[in-house]
């Protein structure tokens, strides 16, 4: 292939990030306005490709031919910078277009007054690129900054940008853009982008595109949104598989919408726990402050995996180690206990009165310190049972011990493979030379102590999940129930599923549930008790009562022919004729099973502890369907209530494999019904030392009955699980 097909054969988005030639539609001459600042960005950051202005009022702009058109450049240019005003967007991205542009960049905001019978400025903007086959960044963005290219599109020029590295940058917030593009923390980076709008291209092809090149060893995203559920979940995966983490700070975590939800799972997983469930999934690291994600961004980018779950750390101050502790207790990172030969190497090192534990107080009298810093972190770095190794001090300017700790970490650092970390408990004190100094050999500088510490637990948590992936046993649903269910909920549209129906679907997919008889009348209500075997539970089946307890809608403990009799009378004179005779289960632990519809994602699946642990304490664990029986356990450990299920205080302890395979046969439910469900609940589940059995249950179909959306999306390739069970995972 010739090296102009083969140019004209890269991918659009390939050719905006790596862009041989750009034009700049709106170059001006006029120092410091925004056309003018494209073009000098570009020739004052040292790229290398073509760049042609396009303003038909000048014929030079920055020593560089300046053309009227884009259809008079000599070439099809692979990047047409719009730096234009809004009204003239839909001109120069039509004109981009026309020219056979590969891709665009829009920096305006695309705003426009409406105008009835035309779609909106953004419609047309994105309907113009996708008709060219054009790539585009924006509306709204700052722009991107390669810096493997040397290629830096934004009209804000950047005078002091971060080194070349191997972190690629993805964010909705233009304010963090600069931000962490002008960070003074050597965070290198790869690429950085400013995604905007995404009328075209979006985070999902950005992410895809970064997990790909060679250079990415780390992407840390800032995301209002997930425009691409799909794409972005595939390139998720894509990135677990290349073995490269990706970060998030997800904004807008509140859970909304809840008063719409009939079921109580609907009210429980809400936006934030859609999030949560999706990022242990694919094995996201998620993020909640600027400060974690870029400390985060730093341990993960340093080229070393800790060798196990606990740390070793050393402090030059007892109080501020005690901080530690307690800051670690609450974020979930674990100190190893060290070994004997560990213990007596610190015992021999330290002054007379400093205990030989982990974390270890290095500071006493101060005579020879620096060989007790240096004997202790590397006693640390040499214990089998340590992970990684910290070095907490803030390292203020001014004093010569500042670089006497930067001389021990360095010397620690080499001597052995595992991280090797300094972490200021002030970051206003660290000294910005010797933090320099010491990323340069690989070395993070964590800047903050809860910071420090939530990145070193998610850093924990990323590889564990790697080391303990599995192979998963999901067992498939049967295909006759499938169909057969999936044509009912069609079927039933808005009007829903009474309990019987819901439990029969239930039962369907292998969910134990009560025996129970549909009755009309008294004497079947009697007769249905007679064949089940009292005492009994009588339930209205009355249409639009959801919650029955609320509406006198259940009588439990009927123990006679005369009570079934006597109940039935009164609720149907109340509630109607229709009702529900079932078995009463026997006594255990309450729990639901819920199933909601994300927008985004499709099916979640919550299992909760019922009664007051539901409604009040909202102990539940969200997370995406399918699971097996060994995940699902894991999922029902991490309820704070788990103690009453395993047998606490002398209670009967449940049969916690039936529960977990009732929890995975529910997960299977969801899977495959989940573009036919809004919301589902199972609840209660009891759970007993003899079995789990469901007594009451509500589905609610989608109203349009379609399945469509996303409905299944979540089926889990083999190599891409990641273990269920991670610490600081609900952080």
């Amino acid at each position: 292939m010739s090296g102009a097909a083969a140019e004209r054969g890269r991918a659009p988005l390939e050719a905006m990030l790596r862009a041989q030639s750009i034009a700049v539609i709106g170059a001006s001459a006029k120092a410091e306005s925004f056309g003018h600042n494209v073009v000098t960005h570009l020739t004052g950051t040292g790229y290398r490709g073509r760049i042609y202005p396009i303003n038909p009022r000048y014929g030079e702009i920055a020593g560089l031919r300046c053309y009227a058109a884009l259809g008079d450049v000599p070439e099809t240019v692979d990047c047409a910078v719009l730096a234009v005003a809004d009204e003239r967007l839909e001109a120069a991205l039509e004109a981009a277009a026309a020219a056979g542009a590969r891709s665009a960049v829009i920096f305006g905001s695309a705003v426009e007054a409406e105008q009835p019978g035309r779609p909106p400025l953004t419609h047309r903007l994105a309907a113009i690129a996708r008709a060219a086959g054009m790539a585009m960044c924006g509306s709204n963005c700052m722009g991107f900054l390669n810096f493997i290219d040397n290629i830096m599109v934004g009209g804000w020029p950047y005078k002091f940008p971060p080194p070349r590295g191997r972190i690629g940058f993805i964010t909705h917030s233009g304010s963090s853009y600069s931000g962490f593009a002008l960070n003074q923390r050597q965070l290198g980076m790869s690429y950085m982008i400013s995604s905007g709008q995404e009328l075209v291209t979006s985070a999902a092809d950005y992410l895809d595109f970064l997990v790909a090149q060679a250079e990415t060893r780390v992407v840390g995203c800032i995301l209002e949104t997930i425009r691409a559920p799909e794409r972005f979940l595939a390139a998720l995966a894509s990135a677990d598989r290349r073995g490269i983490p990706v970060v998030v700070l997800k904004l807008g975590r509140s859970e909304h919408g809840k008063a719409l939800a009939r079921a109580h799972s609907g009210a429980l997983a809400g936006a934030d726990a859609a999030y949560r469930a999706v990022f242990e999934r694919y094995n996201v690291v998620p993020v909640r402050s600027l400060d974690e994600l870029a400390d985060t961004l730093e341990l993960l980018s340093c080229g070393r995996a800790p060798t196990t779950d606990a740390i070793g750390l050393a402090s030059d101050s007892g109080g501020e180690r005690t901080m530690i502790a307690d800051l670690a207790a609450e974020i979930g990172v674990d100190f190893a206990a060290v070994t004997p030969v560990t213990e007596k190497r610190l015992a021999a090192a330290l002054d007379p009165g400093l205990a030989p534990i982990n974390p270890v107080d290095i500071w006493g009298t101060g005579h020879d310190h620096e060989r007790i810093a240096e004997e202790c972190l590397t006693a640390l770095a040499d214990d089998p049972g340590i992970g990684q190794v910290v070095f907490a001090s803030n390292m203020p300017s001014g004093r010569a011990l500042l670089h006497t700790w930067g001389r021990v970490t360095e010397r620690v650092h080499a001597k052995t493979a595992k991280p090797v970390m300094v972490m200021g408990n002030l970051a206003s004190a660290l000294d910005r030379a010797e933090a320099a100094r010491l990323r340069g050999l690989s070395i993070p500088v964590l800047m903050g102590t809860q910071p420090g510490l939530a990145a070193i637990a998610g850093s924990i948590a990323w590889h564990r999940a790697r080391r303990e992936r599995r192979m998963p046993k999901i067992e498939a649903p049967p295909g006759a129930a499938v169909a057969r269910w999936r044509k009912r909920l069609a079927e039933a549209g808005a009007a829903g599923l009474d309990t019987a129906a819901s439990l029969e679907l239930a039962a369907a997919f292998g969910v134990p549930v009560a025996a129970g008889r549909v009755v009309a009348g008294e004497s079947d209500a009697v007769a249905a008790a007679a064949s089940l075997g009292c005492p009994v539970v009588l339930k209205t089946l009355a249409a639009g009562i959801d919650h029955k307890f609320d509406q006198g809608g259940v009588a439990l403990g009927l123990a006679s022919p005369e009570a079934v009799a006597a109940a039935y009378r009164d609720m149907a004179a109340r509630l109607g004729p229709r009702a529900l005779v079932q078995a009463q289960a026997p006594a255990g632990t309450e729990l639901l099973l819920g199933m909601t519809r994300d927008p985004q994602f499709g099916p979640l699946v919550t299992v909760a502890l019922g009664g007051i642990f539901v409604e009040i304490l909202k102990d539940a664990v969200t997370f995406l369907p399918p699971v097996d029986e060994a995940m699902a356990l894991r999922y029902l450990r991490r309820l704070k209530g788990f103690a009453l299920l395993d047998g606490a205080r002398n209670r009967p302890r449940a049969d916690l494999g039936a529960l977990a395979r009732a929890v995975a046969r529910f997960s299977s439910l969801a899977e495959a019904l989940g573009g036919w469900l809004r919301e589902m609940d199972v609840n209660p589940v009891i759970a007993g030392p003899e079995g789990v059995v469901a007594v009451d249950a509500l589905a609610v179909p989608l109203a349009e009955g379609s399945g469509g959306g996303l409905a299944s999306p979540h089926t889990i390739p083999a190599e891409n699980v990641a273990a269920a069970s991670r610490k600081g995972a609900t952080r």
